[in-house]
């Protein structure tokens, strides 16, 4: 009887002692926890209302001044080793049969539009803008709600695909014309904002562009972005 009594004099405070840090320390734990995960929720938050207040909220909505690089007219892309390391390849998609268009492919003296996507994204790259305007049709440029950019510096484009949608023929003007739809995307290393604002620096956006190909001369006839959904 004595023994049995010591053992419960002896051991059983030291459980409960135990059991209470235990327990102290695991409400600890747990308030630690909720608060890291209460805390984490508000940062997510007011970093999903940053990023939807920075957002464009339509196609003639474009992200402010100070979101882009500042705009150097003299600076030459090519000279930018950051630059010089991304994916500058042109890559031309017609119906899953990809080519890196060169100036003097095969590719671009088969079909008419992809010789004039190399000039096009070439005359971007090269801060062209006096030459950009000859690219669009009469009947794009005085399309209403169509804009060109009056002066922009060398684009580092980069990440680029031309994409072809759909071929067609439409008798325009009494004339047979072949309508090429294409998807266009890109990247835009270090983006100033002086061609594009409605993507943000190596962010991209994808385009739609209708092309006119009447025996032989390509025009851009539209520009949309694309819609997804």
């Amino acid at each position: 009887m004595d023994n049995k009594r010591t053992k419960k004099r002896d051991i059983a405070p030291e459980d409960r002692r135990d059991t209470s840090k235990d327990k102290s320390k695991l409400k600890k734990i747990a308030v630690i926890t909720l608060c890291v995960f209460v805390v984490l929720g508000i940062l997510l938050g007011v970093a999903a209302l940053i990023i939807e207040w920075l957002k464009p909220e339509n196609d003639d909505v474009s992200y402010n001044d100070f979101m882009f690089f500042e705009p150097d007219y003299g600076k030459n892309i090519f000279d930018d080793e950051m630059y010089m390391l991304r994916n500058r390849s042109i890559r031309y998609d017609r119906y899953g049969y990809e080519n890196v268009l060169t100036g003097d492919s095969i590719t671009e003296r088969e079909y008419p539009a992809a010789a004039f996507f190399y000039d096009y994204i070439n005359c971007i790259i090269n801060g062209d803008y006096e030459s950009y305007p000859t690219f669009y049709s009469q009947e794009c440029l005085e399309s209403e709600g169509f804009e060109l950019p009056e002066r922009f510096t060398m684009q580092a484009l980069y990440d680029i695909l031309i994409k072809l949608h759909s071929v067609s023929t439409q008798e325009i003007s009494g004339r047979e014309v072949t309508v090429e739809i294409y998807e266009v995307s890109y990247r835009i290393h270090e983006n100033n904002g002086t061609f594009r604002r409605d993507i943000l620096p190596d962010e991209t956006r994808t385009l739609v562009f209708e092309i006119y190909n009447d025996q032989g001369s390509v025009t851009i006839n539209s520009v949309a972005h694309r819609t997804d959904g």
